[in-house]
């Protein structure tokens, strides 16, 4: 999957830009439009399709507040577990029942089959979009489109229970893979685990894996290049040594790994963490409001997995997910509306307060406490984008998540690097 108008919005260069800026439906594409006449004005139906984190459970509360404001206009919403977001999406692109409103991430592959069958409007004209720091509109460009109104800014790591480690020696998150390790089997001693995650959510399917190509790149500059462009020579000595080192780490943390967390919804991943079941769950900048209503009394932090050293290892980074317009919808003018009102700054500062996110409009919410390190990791200059949101294609993300799971339980790493590779060739190819 090659990315344009992407990848130079998720550079170091982008997250630095960033930081600066901070501190200071289904489509009526050949369906009769939905709508009449009630006391003299027109009424139109608007249909959007989201995942159920996208506003934390929400987006009905949003809703309903913009249609009493707007009378004649309904908003259904149709609000999916996290794991089937983009696997919906693509069946309603192919199939051209594509909402008004469709969640979207800027680098996933969906995007450019929505732009490819005409389906990504351009939001540039918004005001809304002018409330977003200058690296965040960067990072919403797609083939000359600004293509989604963004929830946050992303960035992938460990929320962990500051007791749990606490009891087992750690005052602080470890520093080091050793470390990591020691811990999970400490955990593992006194029957708990270490992590937990939800590969149904496609960003954890592959985990260390995030880290693994990410650090490789930060120190060799030809392989970020071919990373970044979807275009690496996975029969080069070095690169298949580099799947091996990820398929072994991805097996060594597995030891630790709450069982089910292959098969997790991401909401099921969140609730085990929250219950104290596991010390870690594999997530992101953007999940704060859900863990705090999870759990109101629940001491947690924020961590970058210690892949390696702190001062080698990269911060995994992506604008968050967001919300999308369908340019073949006839009530599109009326979608433009709402969508411009949900992120004008006063409705986003609502949603940061429920969603509990890192803000991506400068003096909009506040930064949740358990975040409070994070701005300090956009300075280091070892930004690197998330990789299936860009780098390597959605399926041949997947298949390196299922891989490296036979690999886990005894299968062949030759073998499960030949799996990964001809999904990531036949991507490269097209």
């Amino acid at each position: 999957m090659k990315m344009k108008g992407t990848k130079k919005a998720m550079t170091g260069g982008l997250a630095a830009v960033l930081l600066v800026s901070m501190v200071s439906a289904c489509s009526n594409e050949g369906q009769p439009a939905k709508g009449g006449e009630a006391d003299g004005k027109k009424s139109v139906t608007l249909y959007m399709l989201v995942a159920e984190s996208l506003f934390n459970g929400k987006v009905d509360e949003f809703v309903k507040k913009y249609e009493s404001q707007n009378p004649g206009v309904t908003i259904k919403a149709e609000v999916m577990p996290d794991g089937n977001i983009f696997d919906s999406l693509r069946t309603k692109i192919s199939t051209g029942d594509v909402p008004d409103l469709y969640q979207i991430n800027i680098g996933h592959v969906t995007t450019k089959l929505a732009d490819e069958s005409g389906y990504l409007y351009d939001l540039s004209p918004l005001s809304s979009t002018r409330n977003y720091t200058e690296s965040i509109r960067q990072a919403s460009m797609y083939n000359g489109k600004y293509a989604a109104f963004t929830l946050g800014v992303g960035v992938l790591g460990l929320n962990y229970n500051k007791k749990m480690l606490a009891d087992i020696g750690y005052a602080a998150p470890p520093k080091t893979w050793e470390e990591f390790m020691d811990a999970g089997k400490k955990l593992k001693a006194k029957g708990k685990d270490l992590i937990v995650y939800a590969s149904k959510w496609e960003t954890s399917i592959a985990n260390v894996f995030h880290w693994t190509f990410g650090n490789y790149a930060l120190k060799h500059e030809e392989f970020k290049k071919a990373y970044l462009s979807g275009s690496v020579d996975w029969s080069k000595p070095e690169n298949k040594a580099l799947l091996g080192e990820g398929f072994e780490r991805f097996k060594e943390l597995n030891q630790y790994v709450r069982q089910g967390s292959f098969t997790n919804e991401y909401a099921i991943a969140q609730q085990a963490f929250a219950n104290g079941e596991a010390a870690m769950l594999l997530g992101g900048t953007w999940e704060a409001g859900a863990i705090r209503k999870l759990n109101p009394n629940l001491e947690w932090g924020f961590a970058n997995l210690p892949y390696a050293p702190d001062r080698e290892n990269g911060v995994i980074f992506v604008p968050e997910d967001g919300l999308a317009l369908n340019a073949k919808s006839k009530n599109v003018e009326e979608a433009a509306k709402f969508a411009n009102w949900l992120f004008s700054k006063e409705t986003y500062g609502e949603i940061l307060k429920v969603k509990g996110n890192f803000p991506a409009m400068p003096g909009v919410g506040e930064l949740d406490p358990a975040y409070a390190d994070v701005p300090k990791w956009l300075e280091t200059g070892r930004i690197i984008s998330f990789a299936n949101t860009g780098p390597v294609p959605g399926p041949a993300w997947i298949a390196l998540g299922q891989a490296a799971q036979e690999y886990t339980y005894g299968g062949d790493a030759n073998k499960a690097a030949e799996r990964f590779v001809k999904e990531y060739d036949k991507a490269k190819s097209k």
